[in-house]
């Protein structure tokens, strides 16, 4: 029975927050998140905020247009918020770099032979890729690489940000 309880006990204690993970900001602060995390690609859900802050949504605003936001993604690299903007895409996931062409973008070439573009329908759309492909005559190709930060995610989706 002494058992049960040093088990239900640490139990406890673990959901509590106490021991080594007690260290960890437990409020739903970004920044300070990843001044404690590092690096991380995907925070833990619990330091989410639950409204995101205007400073994270800042480097999206156009005044020129109505606020439309369609949702922001956020990370941490060397202790900074990096912030994404979904826009209904993948582009805030880590990037594809599979360089070997689907069967699908095979038979498209095969009936677009040098086609200047090969569709993202056809290329896939569940995460970001990390080239641009085309058809060369009827063979896919890579024309373009997107530079990629460290982690593999494309650099130019993901900007840094501070409270004002």
């Amino acid at each position: 029975m002494r058992s049960f309880f040093m088990i239900v006990a640490s139990f406890v204690a673990l959901i509590a927050g106490t021991g080594a993970g007690a260290q960890t900001p437990s409020v739903a602060d970004p920044q300070a998140y990843c001044r404690t995390a590092g690096t991380v690609d995907i925070p833990e859900q619990q330091f989410a905020p639950d409204k995101t802050p205007e400073w994270m949504v800042a480097p999206f605003v156009n005044p020129q247009y109505p606020r439309a936001i369609y949702g922001i993604s956020w990370r941490c690299v060397g202790g900074a918020v990096l912030v994404c903007q979904n826009a209904q895409s993948p582009s805030c996931l880590k990037a594809n770099t599979d360089r070997t062409p689907s069967a699908a973008m095979s038979d498209f070439c095969r009936s677009n032979s040098n086609s200047q573009v090969i569709p993202r329908v056809v290329t896939g759309t569940e995460r970001m890729l990390a080239y641009s492909w085309i058809c060369r005559g009827a063979e896919p190709a890579i024309a373009k690489e997107a530079r990629l930060d460290a982690q593999g995610f494309v650099a130019a989706d993901w900007k840094r940000v501070t409270p004002k």
